[in-house]
Order: structure tokens, then sequence, then C-alpha cells
């Protein structure tokens, strides 16, 4: 959808997609997916050809929400709008998997919020700006008449120019450097009907997001066998590779011999799945280092604290420190 825009505003569409290395076949294969880091660059590249530092609220703005396809599907059939931002919740990875959504209600007021949960999403704004104004025009378009929003929350710090948030988001509080990224409103609003609602269609829809989403969590090579395997066996101790290659029917030479094949290391992917789980706890903010140490396996946590500054440069403490400053 940002290259179609691309392409109206007389952009360079190939060779904005040769500079981030992304395969013209890719993009027109419906089925394929893009990775968070090309997608990341994508964005990047974009905002230098645009010169348009407020693209992602511009793109969003001229998307239609049915051209999200199957997940926009699902909701449009949905009874009410708590059922359709229910669904939107458990098929969001079909369109995105780098940010988690959430519907949180609470008396009198519901919270759609959005977080982060891919550790290679360093610059999130254009993933959440274009999430967030795609959702605004989603929901008056499915109950048929505007929601109006008390308050929109942005994690990232407050750009030079909020023009544009403003004019988008007219008449909500915009506050940034939140601690989650999301929109509030009434929560009478969830009562309303979705006007394109049909129960036999919902069903349907229902059924292939739910097939579809399998097939997408389901891993397809042995890199990413192996890392689902480690994520399960991480509870309180290393998972060794014997174990991993035991439960996938595997001898140890074997695994080690296709994981070469498809450029990895069994211990390369432990770091990867520990690191990855790391980040999210530090970013939850909810245990301490010392459990997130002993949740991943390591003996000590200063075993795991050495580990963490030679993934990402800095010791937990300090990346704690500056997700919850952020």
């Amino acid at each position: 959808m940002l290259l179609h825009v691309l392409r109206q505003q007389g952009q360079d569409v190939v060779a904005i997609c040769q500079q981030v290395g992304l395969d013209q076949r890719l993009v027109q294969d419906v089925n394929a997916r893009v990775s968070v880091e090309t997608v990341q660059d994508l964005w990047n590249a974009s905002i230098a050809a645009t010169q348009d530092p407020d693209l992602a609220l511009h793109v969003a703005e001229t998307i239609n929400p049915t051209s999200m396809g199957t997940i926009a599907y699902v909701m449009m059939n949905a009874a009410n709008l708590q059922e359709s931002l229910q669904k939107l919740c458990k098929y969001q990875d079909i369109v995105c998997g780098a940010i988690q959504t959430s519907l949180e209600v609470q008396r009198e007021e519901a919270f759609v919020k959005l977080q982060v949960v891919s550790p290679v999403l360093q610059n999130p704004r254009n993933a959440l700006d274009s999430e967030l104004v795609i959702y605004k025009n989603a929901f008056a378009a499915l109950v048929g008449q505007p929601v109006l929003f008390k308050q929109v929350l942005f994690t990232y710090p407050k750009p030079e120019s909020i023009q544009e948030h403003a004019r988008l988001f007219a008449g909500a509080e915009l506050v940034f450097g939140a601690e989650h990224s999301g929109l509030i409103f009434d929560s009478n609003y969830l009562k309303l009907p979705v006007v394109t609602a049909n129960p036999e269609l919902n069903q349907l829809f229902e059924k292939y997001a739910a097939e579809y989403l399998q097939r997408l969590h389901q891993p397809k090579t042995v890199r990413e066998r192996v890392q689902r395997e480690i994520a399960q066996q991480l509870k309180g101790e290393e998972p060794s590779i014997h174990a991993v290659a035991r439960n996938l029917a595997m001898s140890v030479r074997s695994l080690q011999a296709r994981l070469q094949e498809e450029g990895a290391t069994y211990q390369s992917l432990l770091d990867e799945v520990r690191k990855e789980i790391a980040v999210k706890h530090l970013q939850d903010n909810q245990q301490t280092i010392s459990d997130i140490a002993y949740l991943l396996g390591f003996a000590e946590p200063s075993v795991f604290s050495r580990s963490f500054k030679k993934w990402t440069g800095v010791p937990p403490a300090v990346y704690r420190q500056r997700t919850v400053a952020a």
C-alpha cells in the first residue's frame, strides 16, 4: 500500500525498492511476507525520497480499510465494534507481527493499545502512525459514524511539528512519550453494531482467518523449528541441543548440518531467542533482572548481564532505563 501511494505521487518506486533490497516479485506475491527490517528501511527510504516526515500519517489516511484483506473482512462481519476489535487483536499477526494490539475496557473507557513486540523495530514511529490512522478510519467505517477519541498516545517523543497529528485526530488530546501507544475513547462506542455485519460471512471469514494464522505461525524452516523449540524449553534452564534435536526427531549431527545449510548455528539461535524474550521482559518492566536471568536459563544474573551487553551493546539495567525514559 505504501508503494501504491508512492506511485501515485510520481516517485521512482523501483529505485526505492532496489535501495532497500526489496524484490518486486515479493511485492507482487499476495502470500509473501516482508521482514520487519526491510519494511523499516522502506519507510526511511520513502521519507527521504518524499521529504515528508509525516508520510506514514498521509499514506494511512488514503488507505481504504477494506484493503487490509482477510482481517478487514473478519472485522466487517462482527456483530458490534467490541467483537470487531477483539478479532483485530486476535488476528493482528496476519497484517503485522511487529506490533501487538490489545483491547482494555475499564468502566467508561476503552483503550486500544499498541505495543512493539519486535526488537528489530528500533524506530517504530512510522508503523505506529500508520496503524493508528488506519484504526481510526476503520472504526468509523465499521459503525457508520466517527469515533471520537479522548486521547491518542504515542510512545515516541513529540516531533517538531504535530500539525498533521492534530488534524487527523482533531478533538483528542495528543500525548507523546507515553508508556504505550493507542487510542482511548468512550466504551459506549463498543456497543454500536457493525453496519456491514453478516452472520454467515462472519463464520466463513473467521474460519479462513484462523486457518491462515495457523499456517503463518507454523515453522517453515529448521531454523524456525529450532527457535520455537528453544522458546518452549526456556523455563529456568538452558535447553540443550540434544533435547531440541530429540524433540525434532533428528540426530544432533543432522540438526547441525541442516542449520549450517541455513546459515545458522544452535548457539546463535539460542542467543536470538534469549535476546528477544529478554527485550520483551525488560520493556514490560514487570520482572526483576534476576528473575529474567533465571527464566532464560542463566546460572547467574551477572552472566545474563554480560550476554545481554554483548547482544545489544548495553547492560539490561541500562536498556530498561532507556525504555522507561522513552
